[in-house]
């Protein structure tokens, strides 16, 4: 172990030492200008000797030393909180890949994370469970989970990998449902004015409306429960594909078996564009349809005609879709 006076005694390590000191002080100055040291020591030793051959600096070798090593570890102090500070406001778009700033506020424990138009985050909560934010949505959720439960509320779509833990049940609140975690993996879509739609992916959940006076229904993978905004009591139970319902969570825009005016709309809404049929005949046409979501607009157009049901332009933020073949779809034909 190194003695304290081995510090001022080895040369080598005092160059090393104002080496980093220089380059430390080198990178603030850019942006928050270091304090004079020579008048700040000058105030503290004070002048006795200002007529003296040597200056003060060298007078006092050791302390100088020191002084401008704290102010370097002050200053790299201040670089990591900025940065950290920084940090906790970016993320990753993982559509694009690019960083973007979030709407983030904290309050009394408390963190809300807010996504725009086109944003998909993933988050890990305190306990380790990750979450995938959709864009126009909203999460609340703690800084340290505290209680018998873990819970969450949630305005919008996210998808939730949770991290079991079977004394403190995870809970999200969402669209008038609450919806608790048996070891699971579980999407939930309750944008407001929406009907709250929760679909099970692995494992089991426990659903139920909050003005319900009925017991929790339980699903199971491939179900998806769903509550209607004007019907809060009571949801219904059906069987989905649960690709489609979780698609967007990996980056991609996915329709299975859906009508052409359903999947316009979707990409109206997705891409804030109007949607114009010329030929209505053409909405109840079924076709399964995928595009990436970092892609463009033009881009999930073109798709869509290669699929050669309909004719589909796009012109001054309205998508125009006519009729292309007068004859059924295969889709169709086997309907």
């Amino acid at each position: 172990m190194m003695k304290q006076t081995d510090i001022f005694n080895d040369e080598s390590l005092q160059n090393d030492i104002q080496d980093l000191v220089a380059i430390e002080q080198a990178m603030i100055r850019k942006t928050y200008p270091l304090p004079n040291l020579d008048k700040e020591l000058e105030k503290i030793v004070g002048k006795e000797n200002s007529d003296a051959e040597e200056p003060v600096k060298h007078q006092y070798p050791m302390m100088r030393m020191l002084m401008s090593a704290l102010m370097g570890a002050a200053a790299m102090l201040a670089i990591v909180f900025v940065w950290q500070w920084v940090s906790s406001r970016q993320t990753i778009d993982e559509a694009t890949g690019n960083r973007i700033t979030q709407n983030v506020s904290s309050e009394q424990g408390m963190t809300m994370l807010q996504t725009a138009d086109g944003e998909m985050i993933t988050l890990t909560l305190a306990d380790g469970t990750e979450v995938k934010l959709n864009s126009n949505s909203k999460i609340t959720y703690p800084h340290c989970f505290k209680g018998a439960e873990r819970m969450v509320h949630l305005e919008g779509e996210a998808f939730f990998k949770v991290r079991h833990d079977s004394k403190r049940p995870f809970v999200v609140d969402a669209g008038g449902v609450l919806t608790k975690d048996l070891g699971t993996s579980f999407n939930i879509k309750a944008y407001q004015g929406s009907d709250c739609k929760v679909t099970l992916v692995e494992g089991k959940v426990e659903v139920l409306a909050k003005n319900s006076q009925h017991k929790p229904v339980t699903l199971n993978p491939g179900q998806q429960y769903s509550l209607s905004a004007k019907e809060t009591v009571s949801g219904q139970i059906i069987n989905v594909n649960t690709d489609e319902t979780t698609a967007w969570a990996d980056g991609v825009l996915y329709y299975h078996d859906q009508t052409l005016e359903y999947i316009l709309d979707n990409l109206a809404a997705y891409y804030q564009s109007k949607v114009v049929f010329r030929n209505p005949a053409v909405k109840t046409k079924h076709l399964d349809f995928s595009a990436d979501k970092s892609g463009s607009i033009e881009d999930a157009i073109e798709l869509l005609n290669n699929l050669g049901v309909a004719k589909v332009s796009f012109k001054g933020n309205t998508i125009y879709i006519c009729l292309l073949y007068t004859s059924p779809s295969p889709r169709d034909t086997e309907r």
